[in-house]
């Protein structure tokens, strides 16, 4: 391929990626003013997190496999219109019951994209430059994120709360007509006979079993930033939605900040994307604790829930781009990212529904405790991970 088409190309999946952020992100700001407006409760938010988690993790596992067979064309354009139809109907019906549906139709609409445009991106190049490619189209999360926060932000006051579905539906119409036009026709590296077996195959390793734990952990931690993150400000600080958003706006920013700084801190540490994940979720922990505490100012919550944001985009970054690399060789990228972002959204289904119930009434200091809890136990068993491969390796350089 040659460089301006696959410069195009990656254009494009970067845009289409960053686009369903927009349309994932909007609800984070949205949340508060619609429960403020009696539009939907707490627990009908946390519902709605639940379902698109649970949606997501089950489509990832589908479309996973499908992404390494069917080309990413169709696979990214069939999700962004369905997720602009899933956005524009939430903002024009502005009912609980639908919502809750529309939301869940759009987390199976955004599963179908990860996998086939990772898979699309290793192919094109070469394998010294596969990490550094997959960490640059990561980083389409920190921008999705800024400028989904941003642009419901604005929308709210000056529209209503119905624009903040309405306009990031809209992008993700623009977005799939993008990726129509300039993502590859080519169908997957590999048919439905050979997909079924050989793929299963590669992937029932007790490495990838054992890594689903921490993945799952990491899922509940970096959605619930997500999803609650507005109204911890509101509800804690009494803030009003010009204000929530500025401290919130602290998430995506150093999330992107994050990504952005994964390849140098991976070459730092000898490109051993296990041992970043350790690192980043000890970060995790520090900057939890301060949380679980009273008094702390909404300047210092804001740095320090950016900060775990920071760290959780490293892991996301070495758990959903980094890892599932090694599969390259056996055409099955799609299908170990689908395996591995299907824990991670059962994780945050999970996050969003227990702490949707736990927080009404309740304060915020238990959520962040058993925070610090599950990024303590992801260390421990990444350690163990990481233990496995070094005798591993011992043992290779002792046969040859």
């Amino acid at each position: 391929m040659k460089r301006s088409a696959r410069q195009s190309v990656f254009a494009a999946a970067y845009v289409s990626y960053a686009a369903i952020y927009v349309a994932r992100m909007n609800l984070t700001i949205a949340a508060p003013v619609l429960i403020e407006e009696g539009i939907l409760s707490s627990s009908q938010i946390g519902l709605m997190g639940g379902v698109f988690f649970l949606l997501y993790s089950l489509g990832q596992l589908l479309n996973g496999w499908l992404g390494d067979i069917f080309s990413s064309r169709r696979m990214v354009t069939a999700g962004l219109l369905l997720t602009a139809a899933s956005n524009v109907g939430i903002g024009l019906l502005l009912q609980a019951d639908s919502a809750v549906c529309l939301w869940a139709v759009n987390g199976f609409a955004q599963s179908m994209l990860w996998g086939p445009l990772l898979r699309t991106v290793g192919c094109m190049y070469p394998s010294g430059k596969k990490s550094f490619a997959a960490s640059v189209l990561g980083s389409s999360v920190g921008v999705g994120s800024v400028l989904g926060i941003v642009l419901t932000a604005g929308a709210i006051p000056a529209l209503g709360v119905r624009y903040a579905f309405l306009l990031p539906g809209g992008l993700a119409l623009f977005s799939a007509g993008m990726s129509f036009l300039m993502l590859p026709a080519e169908s997957g590296q590999r048919n439905i006979s050979q997909t079924s077996g050989s793929s299963f195959h590669a992937l029932l390793n007790l490495q990838l079993l054992i890594l689903l734990i921490p993945t799952l952990f990491h899922g509940i931690l970096k959605d619930g930033i997500n999803l609650w993150a507005a109204t911890y400000f509101m509800d804690t600080y009494k803030i009003d939605l010009s204000s929530m958003s500025f401290y919130v706006f602290a998430v995506p920013l150093l999330s992107l900040a994050g990504r952005l700084v994964y390849m140098p801190l991976y070459q730092l540490l000898r490109r051993q994307e296990h041992i970043v994940s350790m690192v980043s979720l000890g970060l995790c922990v520090l900057c939890l604790i301060p949380l679980c505490l009273p008094g702390t100012p909404a300047g210092a919550a804001a740095l320090y829930l950016g900060m775990n944001a920071a760290a959780l985009s490293l892991v996301n970054t070495s758990f959903l781009s980094i890892y599932p690399m090694k599969y390259q060789d056996a055409g099955c990228v799609s299908s170990a990212v689908g395996v591995l972002d299907f824990a991670t959204y059962v994780g945050a289904g999970i996050g969003s529904l227990v702490y949707g119930k736990q927080l009404e009434g309740n304060g915020y200091a238990g959520m962040f405790f058993s925070w610090i809890l599950l990024a303590a136990a992801a260390m421990l068993l990444l350690g163990l991970i990481q233990h496995s491969d070094r005798k591993q390796r011992r043992k290779i350089t002792d046969v040859s």
